[in-house]
């Protein structure tokens, strides 16, 4: 009896183990949810659009703002126009699996498709892994009425300024044009100004932008404000779009090869 006693209490301390211990917090252990994220919402595109009007909600440099995070969520489930939302990387604060997950937890709960760029922030420990793991591919694109939506890692000085990132050849390969896109978007995180991007690329990456004369204009992050500025040679435009701790975010709407960047609050 005593034994059978014993048992049942080494059990129970077996389970009530698995609430009180935790995993590492660089153990990632994804649901199907959080994996695969930014394929899943391609897939979710409604094509054509709602109107003749591309209308894109931009955030980003979530970090640890969970709470306007969450607000943003809501602002923009309030408006139907919104085709999808765009963030422009820095989801997580020190790449740790639980931040990739706390962040998308508010994500999922977007009425619209969502993409989610790579931003230096997320690369830190495991993050390149946890970002691989929930969201895909570092460079992906997708086409979406006849305009072609290409996001790139910039985040040079995490992978040591090796002379891949960014990859310029397959962003040549992108922008290349064919019968299925007319203009295109580049989105990155960190600009060819910052000192985080490799300066050895910096020049070759612009030549490759302004190479097919087919971009609409380029987004960014990194900054938490909000400003639209060009290349020297005014062939580039870039905008560089709110952090979500301002309590605002940018709406772009895109008709007719034209764009209209505005600012909202929540």
């Amino acid at each position: 009896m005593k034994s059978k006693f014993f048992l049942l209490i080494f059990i129970l301390t077996l389970t009530s183990c698995e609430n009180i211990f935790d995993y590492s917090p660089y153990a990632i252990n994804f649901s199907e949810e959080n994996r695969d994220v930014n394929r899943k919402n391609i897939e979710k595109l409604n094509t054509p659009p709602n109107d003749d009007t591309i209308t894109i909600a931009f955030t980003g440099d979530t970090h640890n703002f969970f709470d306007e995070t969450e607000e943003f969520v809501e602002k923009v489930n309030q408006n139907p126009s919104v085709d999808f939302v765009i963030h422009v990387g820095d989801i997580a604060d020190f790449g740790l699996p639980k931040q990739y997950l706390w962040a998308n937890s508010f994500l999922l709960k977007l009425n619209a498709p969502y993409f989610v760029v790579i931003g230096n922030h997320d690369l830190v420990g495991t993050g390149a892994k946890a970002y691989q793991e929930m969201f895909g591919a570092f460079d992906f694109s997708f086409i979406y009425n006849q305009i072609k939506f290409i996001f790139i890692n910039t985040n040079s000085l995490e992978f040591e300024y090796n002379g891949n990132v960014p990859d310029v050849n397959w962003l040549d390969a992108q922008l290349k044009p064919d019968e299925y896109f007319d203009k295109a978007i580049v989105i990155f995180h960190l600009p060819p100004n910052d000192i985080g991007f490799d300066a050895a690329l910096a020049d070759e990456f612009h030549r490759t932008l302004i190479r097919y004369e087919n971009i609409l204009f380029t987004v960014h992050g990194h900054y938490h404000g909000h400003e639209i500025y060009h290349s020297e040679d005014e062939k580039i435009t870039f905008a560089n779009v709110y952090g979500v701790e301002n309590y605002k975010y940018n709406i772009i709407k895109i008709s007719n090869n034209e764009f209209y960047v505005d600012t909202l609050e929540f």
